[in-house]
């Protein structure tokens, strides 16, 4: 015996409702509403009205409050005869009867009073090829935002609260459910010969179905069925002796039902058919199977958990013995995983990825067009540790594999540290007039450790591969960046800055010329090296200067003028000469110059920078704001801001200005935003539009050369729904 019907479930606690064999659940209840509607509407009406009527319009009866029904009645039929000498009703004609939110349609109705019976059926139309009837116009019930049932014959007993339906039949996920003969013993009871249930898109003759011979229906609670027998093109291939299946809402286990499809290789199949199994509200799992014609089944399973403020996850794959494409006795697997952890209040764990036995596994088993066509396998796993002083440190682990190419990307380990700015000498109190200046001093420090490989294809002629190259690098690198900030004068900022990088590298390369190839060649060398760059060498100054104008008679009655000029100095050296020993120089049969970086191969991509740098930075930043008041109440908006930034390099042989940046943004109202920038030259160009070192105004005074601009307007809308 099994105890419900449910579909799967992405993780515990969901809510969806079991899916059941409940095929007349609702349509019984839109029969016993039937019935309500002809006993009011018809003893309603007045006995002198004809004994023949024609209608042409949908017609509105309000039933008496001894009805118990609730609200009014409309009908329609083309032909609506009362009989009342024999107390007989017969609506004939594209019958429509309409209560609430739930319609009859039908051929023919009829209600006889003297039995208490009302008979709903389709009308002769014409025959078929064995001369049978061919009806038009079937009983059809229907409720808004369900699926129609339909039905042979309907029949209703009001006296004794009993109904009956002849090859019912309706479709309600996940598939469709007919019964032959459809009986309704009680207010909440049905009972259901020779129906069955099918997910196949062929409703009269599907290619798989469930059948039973009996069942026994409590509504909003079970299924009982006896016995249940599985076919496969008519043809029984399994049969079940009795199945309880639950009708009630919530997250509970039961019989997955699986679906109907072909495929070119393994042939007919019904897929997804299992047990979905609840037993916590921390996890439940799935286990199903599919199975081919020509090659048996495969097995699938997945487990979800979850417990609150602590971990969630999922393990799900997918078991072949036997090739589906050949039938061989070949074991073919899938794998993913994901799960994420919570340790306490400072460690999380982050972890997904997939599997595959071979790059061909989700085109010959899987039958979602995105995961068939997905030709790529990722694994990422991070742990992340918060110490304390709001230091972490972070482990990562990457995989990634292309199943076209074969090529794989790793790296393991990736172990970070990171320490946020501190101060360097930490201000303890007790000295008179506050911090000393060297309390100022901060720093901040990273480190990374890592290791990373690959295997590359090795590709002939004809782009067909011959083989892998694998290639390991790893590395540590080092990164120190002291701060400091003083005041100068009162009213300077002084600012100082620099960098300091070191990498450690287990290998480097050597290059050597090749007179043949007329270029430098590259060699591995297996030893120990380290490179150390002091960058961002610098000193910048930085003051604050406001300006405030009166305007009376406009809104805004002050504007205020904060304009911040800065202006900074910064040296990097030249790494590529000899005495770092971090590039190497050479000079082919043209006399040029060829320069190549020893360290350019690191597992950290970090090139070994080169050319001396001594630049001047200017940069002025304006903020424009204006005063508003009204109603004697103040209120300070921002108008605009206008930024200008360029550089002078002292260390190069030309073209020592750079371009002119400026910027502006602006927000006059709350979703209007005016944002442009522009770029200015100081250099003149030649023909070709390209600069040459002559500065616009050597021959007079002119303005920079405006060499691109542009302007954007963003209004953001909002729509806010319509009050009901």
């Amino acid at each position: 015996m099994f105890d419900g019907i449910s579909r799967k479930s992405n993780h515990p606690g969901s809510s969806e409702r079991d899916k059941t064999l409940n095929l007349s659940i609702r349509y019984f209840a839109l029969l016993l509403f039937t019935g309500l509607v002809f006993s009011s509407a018809l003893w309603g009406q007045d006995k002198s009205a004809p004994a023949d009527s024609s209608a042409d319009s949908l017609q509105t009866l309000t039933p008496p409050p001894s009805s118990g029904v609730e609200g009014p009645i409309k009908y329609w039929a083309e032909k609506i005869t009362f009989s009342l000498p024999d107390k007989i009703t017969h609506l004939q004609g594209k019958v429509k009867i309409v209560y609430q939110n739930m319609t009859l349609t039908a051929g023919l109705v009829d209600i006889d009073w003297n039995s208490n019976r009302m008979t709903a059926v389709g009308v002769a139309d014409s025959t078929d090829s064995l001369g049978r009837p061919v009806y038009r116009d079937l009983p059809v019930l229907m409720e808004k935002g369900e699926a129609p049932i339909y039905g042979e014959r309907l029949e209703y007993d009001f006296k004794h609260n009993r109904g009956k339906v002849l090859h019912g039949r309706t479709r309600m996920e996940p598939g469709y459910y007919q019964g032959t003969d459809i009986r309704k013993i009680g207010r909440e009871t049905l009972l259901i010969r020779d129906g069955y249930f099918t997910t196949c898109d062929i409703e009269d003759n599907p290619h798989f179905c469930f059948r039973s011979s009996k069942m026994r229906v409590q509504l909003n609670k079970k299924v009982a069925a006896k016995p249940v027998i599985l076919y496969i093109a008519n043809v029984p291939v399994m049969a079940i002796p009795f199945v309880v299946f639950s009708l009630q809402r919530g997250r509970r286990s039961g019989i997955i039902l699986p679906t109907y499809g072909e495929t070119s290789s393994g042939g007919r199949f019904l897929e997804d058919f299992g047990y979905y199994w609840a037993p916590s509200e921390y996890f439940d799992a799935t286990f199903l199977s599919t199975f081919y014609e020509r090659t048996g089944l495969v097995y699938s399973s997945r487990l979800n958990y979850k417990k609150r403020y602590a971990f969630s996850g999922n393990v799900d794959g997918t078991y072949s013995p036997k090739d589906i494409t050949t039938g061989q006795k070949v074991q073919r697997w899938r794998l993913n995983f994901a799960h994420n952890q919570k340790i306490g209040e400072t460690t999380t764990i982050n972890a997904r990825g997939n599997f595959l036995s071979d790059k061909n596994f989700n085109r010959n088993y899987l039958t979602d067009f995105d995961q068939r066509t997905n030709q790529t396998l990722r694994t990422d796993v991070s742990i992340k540790k918060t110490l304390p002083g709001s230091r972490t440190l972070s482990l990562n682990i990457r995989r990634f594999e292309n199943l076209q190419t074969g090529e794989i990307d790793w790296t393991f380990p990736d172990l970070s540290y990171r320490q946020p700015t501190k101060s360097l000498i930490p201000y303890k109190g007790g000295r008179a007039g506050g911090p000393a200046w060297y309390n100022n001093i901060r720093y901040s420090y990273n480190s990374s450790l890592r290791s990373s490989g690959s295997r590359k294809a090795i590709l002939d002629e004809a782009g067909t591969t011959t083989g892998f190259n694998r290639e390991v690098k790893s590395g540590w690198m080092h990164n120190i960046t002291p701060t400091f900030s003083t005041k100068v004068l009162k009213y300077f900022s002084l600012t100082p800055s620099l960098s300091i990088q070191e990498l450690w590298t287990p290998e480097y390369l050597e290059y050597r010329f090749v007179d043949s190839l007329n270029t430098a060649v590259a060699d591995t060398v297996k030893e120990f090296r380290a490179r150390r760059l002091v960058q961002n060498i610098g000193l910048r100054a930085k003051t604050t200067v406001y300006g405030l104008w009166e305007i009376p008679l406009l809104p805004v009655k002050v504007i205020r003028h904060k304009m911040d000029p800065s202006i900074g100095f910064s040296y990097q050296p030249d790494y590529a000469e000899e005495k770092f020993g971090y590039w190497q120089t050479f000079t082919d049969t043209s006399g040029n110059e060829i320069r190549r970086d020893r360290f350019v191969s690191n597992v950290f991509n970090s090139r070994t920078p080169s050319g001396e740098q001594r630049n001047m930075n200017i940069a002025v930043n304006n903020l424009f704001q204006g005063k508003v008041i009204r109603n004697g109440e103040e209120r300070k908006i921002d108008l605009f801001r206008v930024n200008f930034r360029t550089a002078h390099n002292f260390a190069a042989d030309s073209l020592r200005w750079r371009d002119l940046s400026t910027t502006f943004n602006s927000k006059p109202l709350k979703d209007l935003n005016i944002s442009a920038n522009a770029t200015h030259s100081f250099y003149k160009r030649n023909a070709k539009g390209q600069k040459r070192n002559e500065l616009v105004w050597s021959d007079g005074f002119q303005l920079p050369d405006l060499v691109r601009w542009n302007i954007g307007v963003t209004y953001r809308v909002s729509l806010k729904p319509r009050d009901k």
